[in-house]
């Protein structure tokens, strides 16, 4: 379940949801609601207490004692969660969204390709050369100023959709393993804390998308054709010059990975799904 606070969608489910282990369910509750779950076991405990001395059937007595002990045992077997929140850094410039205006892309010519190690290039082309250098310079620190992106910690995705059209997304990659150590440095520091917590690991972030409509002269197809999906290329910025799209090199950062998806078979769990 999600609730909309003002212009924030919050899910529920990093208060409360229930897991199942193997074949037992598993209630798991934020730490929040752990005085509630303790005043809770004690009120059961008192009322034990009270029906002792209260003269019942033997049957509803039995029934009775057998009801709180398994409502003790539901409270007593929840999980608790605390929750651990990094917010990934935001560009020290005004991000302005109508900057972006399309695609760029270059291939190499066929005849040298297979002679040489020449890779394909693609990256979004911005209004102003200016932008386009500070915004990849940014994007660059996603993968801690490296060139070379080998851990996928910048994710390019597109995604097709209904209308004939197409999106680009960019994002840092909410896996990376930089947060998992993060995370884990954290989660040792503070084990004789919160013994017995399971750590609930919140990132909050950017997400940079564009919506080209897919016309007769448009490149795309021809990338998705010749670049494999899991193959090197560069992603570099572009800046526009007399309606020409003018590459970066010097920017330009190598990449393994991009994924393609289609509007229709995007989940919540996606990324994509949520921005369009």
């Amino acid at each position: 379940m999600k609730l909309k606070v003002g212009d924030w969608e919050l899910d529920n489910k990093t208060l409360f949801r229930i897991e199942w282990r193997k074949t037992f369910p598993k209630v798991i509750l934020h730490e929040k609601f752990e005085n509630k779950v303790k005043w809770t076991l004690r009120i059961l405990a008192a009322i034990g207490i009270g029906t002792s001395l209260i003269a019942l059937p033997p049957l509803y007595s039995l029934l009775l004692s057998i009801g709180l002990l398994l409502v003790e045992q539901f409270f007593e077997k929840i999980l608790f969660e605390y929750t651990v929140f990094t917010v990934q850094p935001f560009p020290d410039f005004e991000i302005e969204y109508n900057q972006w205006l399309t695609n760029g892309y270059l291939f190499p010519n066929p005849e040298y390709k297979g002679k040489y190690e020449l890779f394909n290039h693609f990256g979004p082309a911005y209004k102003t050369k200016e932008f386009a250098t500070n915004f990849f310079t940014y994007l660059k620190s996603w993968n801690q100023d490296n060139d070379d992106d080998k851990d996928n910690n910048i994710c390019l995705s597109f995604v097709l959709e209904d209308d004939k059209s197409y999106t680009t997304y960019l994002y840092a990659n909410p896996k990376r393993k930089r947060l998992d150590t993060m995370f884990n440095e954290y989660r040792e520091n503070t084990k004789y804390e919160i013994h017995g917590k399971n750590q609930q690991s919140l990132v909050m972030q950017m997400i940079y998308w564009k919506n080209l409509e897919l016309l007769d002269t448009s490149h795309f197809p021809k990338f998705l054709q010749d670049q494999p999906d899991k193959g090197k290329f560069y992603i570099l910025p572009f800046y526009m010059n007399n309606g020409r799209p003018i590459p970066i090199e010097e920017l330009k950062i190598s990449k393994y990975q991009y994924q393609l998806k289609h509007r229709k078979d995007l989940t919540k769990n996606d990324i994509e799904f949520h921005y369009r």
